[in-house]
């Protein structure tokens, strides 16, 4: 990112595409511009929503915690919120912020949520077979008139 604003100056946005998440329509592209813009923000974030419960291990004493509910009052999944968790799809970055801070988020961030089945990144084996079968179902297709 810093190799591409030195050499093309002249940007109002920069934004980073990851190929490792290829189920990105244009429509997210065109979808989060607006709620960038509208929201007059400094960066962009793309995230899912996911309805898991994470857990850590106290590496000294191997004790186990919930890091996002309570296991005496544990919400049926159906029923709950979520968390939003970052897909890695794409970011949006202001001129503005990226020639101060040098980094992809700060200032006033917003987040574009994505649809569940673009939370798989393509980085491990594991990933490539998943997403055979995300693609066949989710994959984009283009319309003969775009």
């Amino acid at each position: 990112m810093v190799d591409f604003a030195t050499a093309h100056p002249d940007f109002d946005v920069l934004c980073l595409i990851q190929a490792t998440s290829p189920l990105t329509t244009p429509s997210h592209f065109q979808e989060a511009s607006a709620l960038f813009n509208r929201q007059g923000a400094d960066s962009l974030v793309t995230a899912v929503r996911a309805h898991r419960f994470m857990w850590r291990v106290d590496p000294s004493t191997g004790e186990a915690s919930t890091k996002n509910y309570d296991p005496e009052k544990r919400p049926r999944r159906q029923d709950w919120e979520g968390e939003l968790i970052e897909n890695g799809a794409f970011y949006f970055t202001s001129k503005v912020l990226f020639d101060q801070s040098k980094c992809r988020l700060g200032g006033k961030m917003v987040l574009y949520e994505m649809p569940e089945h673009t939370l798989t990144e393509l980085d491990s084996m594991i990933d490539w077979e998943i997403m055979k079968g995300l693609c066949q179902e989710h994959g984009y297709h283009a319309k003969a008139s775009d």
